[in-house]
């Protein structure tokens, strides 16, 4: 017996040395595996910080870009095979969406996001939350304003390049117009004020357009149909069409003074454009608060990998540490307060001459109006208010009365389920 045990004892453990060399605790675990659709590419950073710190997960990033991204969505969605396990929503979409069956209810357990979303600005959490208040989408990116400015036209026309004194200066319409008409005159009409209508508009973008299925027409909607008009006959516009080569040039030659913009613009609007102008920007508060798009991130509630779409929501929003490598090394503002609130002090940016502006949007973002959004809004704004505006702008239609009810028409033969008076 003696004999025999000891050699079996050997071989035994020779035999399990021999399976621990080949069959390992990490080569036995299988890497799990999540989808995840968007329609840009911006995920992707996320996405290689959140595969280093979860090296069990993969994720299978899908980019679709242009138009064709929400109904392909919303195809993938309703037949269930071959929806994603985690989705991306634009601001213009995310009311069309919010109360679909298909998107997780992230308010429930193990989830608890109600009590995660108090970490993001007010405006954010508006549009996170369904109709009976659960939320529904999260969203990722903060998009406060303001009015990027050329310094070097600034300190030649008004003196100045001060943020504080050049906002001061620039506080109402009436002043930016004034301005518009003395460099206007100055420059020989080589340098305008603004870019075109659209940075009047803009700056008032996200007010409802439907209240409990009636159409609602706010009147600071009115308002802007006469500023554009004065703006234009006062020669403040340089009328260069947004996204067009001429639009791009002007940053570059400055010859314009003042582009309202939201965060995300200092990397995909004035660096894409302007390359060569580093700290020749500043940035500076302007006649209103605002917000302007931003970036929501779901979960298919038909997904069998819940868990894991969770923990890449919850990194993606609530992760301190990521968010933080986020801000400083893709100069990416967040929704997340807690944290921009503490890069404030410190973070400053090159391109806008050593300007603190997560400070800036820090607390521009807690004067933006919060506006619970309706589906209807994005189609209004876009496709019906901005179109009769220009025509009001080029004086096709003459009145404010024929606005409304051109307006009023469009919106009952788009939208018959709504109460139009």
């Amino acid at each position: 017996m003696k004999k025999w045990f000891k050699p079996t004892i050997v071989f035994v453990c020779a035999a399990m040395l021999l399976a621990g060399c080949q069959f390992s605790p990490s080569s036995q675990t299988k890497q799990q595996e999540i989808t995840v659709w968007s329609f840009t590419d911006e995920a992707g950073y996320a996405i290689e910080k959140f595969e280093q710190k979860y090296p069990d997960i993969k994720v299978n990033f899908v980019n679709i870009p242009g138009n064709f991204y929400i109904t392909k969505l919303k195809s993938a969605l309703q037949t269930t095979s071959k929806a994603p396990d985690v989705f991306m929503i634009e601001n213009a979409n995310i009311r069309e969406l919010i109360d679909v069956p298909y998107l997780e209810n992230l308010s429930a357990s193990p989830y608890n996001a109600n009590e995660l979303i108090q970490e993001q600005y007010a405006f954010v959490q508006a549009n996170e939350q369904d109709s009976e208040g659960n939320v529904r989408a999260i969203g990722y990116q903060g998009t406060p304003g303001g009015i990027y400015y050329r310094r070097d036209l600034a300190k030649k026309y008004l003196g100045t390049d001060d943020p504080e004194q050049v906002g001061s200066q620039i506080d109402t319409w009436e002043k930016i117009f004034e301005i518009g008409e003395k460099v206007q005159q100055l420059s020989g009409n080589k340098v305008h004020a603004l870019a075109n209508w659209n940075a009047i508009s803009n700056s008032y973008d996200g007010i409802p357009w439907v209240k409990d299925g009636k159409l609602v027409i706010d009147p600071t909607y009115l308002e802007v149909l006469d500023l554009v008009r004065e703006a234009r006959e006062r020669n403040v516009l340089a009328e260069y069409e947004d996204g067009s080569a001429g639009y791009a040039a002007s940053m570059q030659k400055g010859e314009v003074m003042f582009y309202p913009g939201a965060t995300w613009a200092l990397q995909y609007t004035f660096k894409a454009n302007a390359p060569d102008t580093e700290g020749m920007w500043g940035l500076a508060q302007g006649p209103s608060a605002f917000s302007a798009g931003g970036t929501y991130i779901a979960m298919y509630s038909k997904s069998d990998k819940k868990d894991l779409a969770w923990k890449f929501i919850e990194f993606y929003n609530f992760n301190h540490d990521f968010l933080s490598e986020l801000a400083k090394e893709q100069d990416y503002f967040t929704s997340n307060m807690v944290v921009n609130d503490e890069l404030a002090p410190s973070l400053s940016s090159s391109y806008l001459g050593g300007q603190k502006h997560f400070e800036f949007f820090s607390e521009a973002a807690k004067r933006v109006p919060v506006y619970e959004r309706t589906k209807y809004d994005a189609t209004i704004n876009n496709d019906i208010y901005k179109i009769v505006l220009q025509l009001y702008l080029n004086k096709d239609i003459q009145t404010k009365e024929e606005v409304v009810k051109r307006i009023k028409r469009d919106v009952t033969l788009r939208f018959p389920e709504l109460e139009v008076d």
